[in-house]
């Protein structure tokens, strides 16, 4: 996602839906770390609107995005059976999913996908939710690193990582 079209998402619908929701401020929106995410005028606005945008450290992708653990592939496979469903009906034989029938289709998948149960074990899983630091196996992220980076065995294991982390847990519990 490009810079100005995820600060038009934010500014635009992600905080009206805030407003409509009437969800308390301030909060927290975890970002997965790309810096091309980030702008100024990003974090002005959300400075400004008592959005908290943290951005979750490198190498702990795989323990710490609960979309990516428990979300997107139940989701990917009801999308899946949604289309077949709707494309066996026979008024739908020739037909392909295009902007007036989209959202009404992706309405079906996410209600037919119990969504909601998914995304709160999606944060237990992640050790998200209930936060605790003492129970996370932060073994995961140091292993990652070293195997993206090469590092020998016999080398120090990466620090930065587990003070990211404790970042991370403190920003989530001031707020």
């Amino acid at each position: 996602m490009k810079r100005d079209v995820f600060y038009e998402y934010v500014a635009n619908d992600f905080n009206n839906w805030i407003i409509e929701e009437k969800i308390k401020k301030p909060i927290i929106l975890l970002l997965d770390g790309h810096k091309p995410h980030m702008t100024l005028a990003l974090s002005e606005f959300c400075e400004k609107n008592q959005i908290i945008l943290h951005a979750l450290p490198p190498n702990t992708i795989h323990i710490l995005q609960p979309a990516d653990v428990s979300v997107f592939r139940p989701l990917k496979q009801g999308w899946k059976n949604t289309i077949q469903k709707w494309q066996s009906k026979p008024e739908n034989i020739n037909s392909s999913v295009n902007k007036t029938n989209f959202c009404r289709l992706f309405d079906e998948t996410l209600r037919t996908c119990k969504m909601t149960t998914a995304i709160k074990n999606a944060f237990i899983r992640c050790e998200l939710f209930p936060l605790n630091s003492n129970n996370r196996d932060f073994t995961k992220c140091v292993k990652n690193f070293q195997e993206r980076h090469q590092i020998k065995n016999n080398e120090p294991e990466n620090e930065s990582t587990v003070r990211d982390l404790r970042s991370t847990e403190k920003v989530i519990k001031k707020n």
